[in-house]
């Protein structure tokens, strides 16, 4: 490798993107896997396997483009920037709280939770934005999951007693 600092940061760069691309791919093969096992149902009333494998066909896809993106780049550069622990925390926080607490709380207020810590890892959103963010993913889910899919979580979960209105 020449010292050329440019041609180290597009080699870096290249490497990560086709590792990323790989990584999503045996993902994306393992979970399609394991969805084989599920009944995949029909269109019209779908089975608990269809869902995943098709989120696993489209990582599958967008991890392949990643990695070909990687093996295709000569020219491009990137230089590394400090790693955003406040992202990394607070999705890894948001995800546990959802899987811990989503019956408990139910869909609209888990989601809104949820999103609303997200939402704040970026340093570019207000509290403002980041209610607006959470209020508007909150009535889409509600909107999906409970009327369009009619999903078991309650839509208000026992945590709020008698507030439980749906």
């Amino acid at each position: 490798m020449d010292g050329n600092p440019h041609a180290q940061a597009h080699q870096s760069r290249s490497r990560r993107d086709v590792l990323a691309g790989l990584i999503f791919l045996v993902i994306a093969i393992a979970f399609a896997w394991e969805a084989t096992h599920y009944d995949m149902g029909r269109t019209i009333r779908m089975g608990p396997g269809f869902i995943p494998l098709t989120l696993a066909v489209l990582l599958g896809v967008f991890g392949a483009a990643v990695a070909v993106t990687g093996f295709r780049n000569k020219h491009d550069t990137a230089e590394a920037g400090p790693v955003s622990w406040r992202g990394i925390v607070l999705v890894c926080v948001s995800l546990v709280i959802f899987g811990a607490y989503g019956r408990q709380l139910g869909i609209v207020p888990v989601v809104f939770l949820c999103v609303f810590i997200v939402a704040l890892a970026s340093v570019k959103n207000t509290i403002l934005s980041a209610l607006a963010i959470a209020a508007a993913l909150s009535a889409l889910c509600w909107l999906v999951f409970k009327l369009g899919l009619g999903m078991s979580l309650p839509t208000i979960g026992p945590a709020f007693g008698p507030f439980q209105v749906f």
